[in-house]
């Protein structure tokens, strides 16, 4: 009898070691981690923080893209870069790490009669080929520049 329940026990402990899930997986996943601010004013830089998780850790060199996405109903008074591709600077190879994006309002700011309400949207592709799904930031208001 008190053989039966260790063996449930160990049983039960193997289905579960087995059933685990990696946390990290092949395709690069991308997190916010925080932003320096919602609302940019005059003069300010906006920075979003986003965590990274991949299992190779090969990022380092890999492509970034930021997708800036407009959603005010006038037409901007001037036409701005709305898509940014970097390539990631060169690092040692990690599971999971932290990439800085950071734009000046003037990069941000396109009306000059009423507040930039904007989202970014930003990808991964690692230096295999996997690339991430992509992420969508909070709504961020840029100050209007008269």
């Amino acid at each position: 009898m008190r053989v039966t329940p260790a063996i449930f026990i160990f049983s039960f402990a193997v289905v579960l070691i087995a059933c685990g899930k990696d946390k990290f997986e092949t395709k690069p996943r991308l997190e916010i981690k925080d932003y320096s601010s919602k609302f940019v004013d005059i003069g300010q830089n906006l920075r979003i923080r986003l965590n990274y998780y991949d299992k190779e850790g090969d990022l380092g060199g890999a492509a970034i893209i930021g997708f800036k996405d407009r959603l005010n109903l006038f037409p901007p008074g001037r036409d701005l870069v709305d898509t940014f591709r970097v390539t990631l600077p060169e690092f040692p190879e990690e599971d999971q790490g932290e990439i800085s994006f950071e734009l000046g309002h003037d990069r941000l700011n396109e009306s000059a009669i009423e507040n930039d309400t904007i989202v970014f949207r930003f990808a991964v592709t690692d230096i295999a080929g996997n690339k991430s799904d992509t992420i969508t930031s909070d709504q961020i208001v840029v100050q209007f520049k008269p």
